[in-house]
């Protein structure tokens, strides 16, 4: 092979091969603009939903990302929220302490991880130089209102000691409703303080929107500071004479447009990040073998990418869910 052609590391510890990556999205983008703006305002709480596999977790990964490069040292914790039959504080407290990096997180009494909690928060937002800090809690519609209360008090507790915790709910659309559930029993509290701004997720709703995701796959590189960007690392001779995924955008939401029209749903076609993503890698992995000079995808490569995607399939499952609700 070529120095052209010979790729720095093999296909299989490649970030795509791995499904380790993430590139920018418009509604990435859309994010960060609002968490920021949310920062400047000093407002304490947000939700931020979308429907299962729009790419809202990987797209926080990316604004967690964002923020610790626009405030160097910045505190960004996350945790997830497990289905319960009942909450428990204790639990509730350890998650809080892991998210925290804290080693005592498994041991000792409620009033002891709450202690811990909030001597942790300090002790890293201190060091941050910031007087504030991010707090992603993801899958956030399986809170429960004693869960809220007890995040509340950690929240009051903080803003006591002059730190200001900004609290993210990241989850599906039931956070709407669990909002208008505490509007209509009085549990202003805790809208005041964790709902009061929100921001739906979208999936990619046209083909502008598809061609800047692509565009991530002609700039992100790896090796990190190499020049191996991904199209170049599955295409490099074609990637050499001027191939690149951003001219596909067309013919991918058309090959999308095709499968959404047979799967006879009449919804307005929105792809989710996830089966985007999945399309893509398939694309690239399936046809690398056919690299050449003069490479081009045909239209007949992405229907076969995309039905392999699953996208119909999932999309017809997410409005059958949908309409039982």
């Amino acid at each position: 092979m070529s120095a052209v052609e010979t790729r720095p590391i093999p296909l299989d510890r490649h970030p795509i091969t791995l499904h380790q990556y993430i590139v920018a999205t418009p509604s990435i983008d859309a994010l960060i603009r609002k968490i920021k703006q949310l920062i400047r305002m000093h407002t304490p709480g947000a939700i931020i939903f979308a429907y299962p596999r729009f790419g809202k977790t990987y797209g926080i990964r990316y604004v967690k990302n964002s923020l610790q490069y626009d405030y160097p040292g910045v505190v960004c914790l996350s945790c997830g929220t497990e289905a319960k039959k009942n909450p428990s504080e204790d639990a509730f407290f350890t998650t809080l302490l892991e998210a925290a990096g804290h080693p005592g997180a498994l041991t000792g009494t409620v009033t002891r991880k709450r202690r811990r909690l909030l001597e942790r928060i300090m002790e890293l937002v201190d060091a941050s130089g910031y007087n504030w800090f991010v707090m992603f809690a993801d899958e956030a519609q399986r809170l429960e209102v004693m869960e809220y209360e007890w995040l509340r008090d950690v929240h009051d507790c903080l803003e006591r000691r002059g730190v200001r915790m900004i609290t993210l709910l990241v989850g599906q659309p039931q956070l709407l409703n669990q909002k208008s559930a505490f509007r209509q029993s009085s549990h202003t509290q805790i809208v005041l303080r964790f709902m009061i701004s929100e921001m739906r997720f979208d999936g990619l709703k046209d083909a502008d929107a598809l061609a800047a995701c692509l565009r991530g796959y002609d700039e992100a590189v790896h090796p990190p500071q190499s020049d191996w960007t991904f199209t170049r690392f599955f295409f490099p001779l074609a990637y050499q004479h001027g191939f690149r995924l951003l001219s596909e955008a067309r013919t991918v939401w058309q090959a999308f447009a095709r499968a959404h029209e047979q799967s006879g749903l009449k919804v307005s076609m929105e792809i989710p990040m996830q089966y985007f993503a999945h399309a893509v890698e398939i694309a690239l992995e399936t046809n690398m073998a056919q690299d050449h000079s003069t490479f081009q995808f045909t239209p007949d490569m992405w229907d076969f990418a995309v039905a392999e995607s699953l996208y119909v399939e999932a999309l017809t499952e997410l409005h059958l869910g949908m309409a039982s609700h």
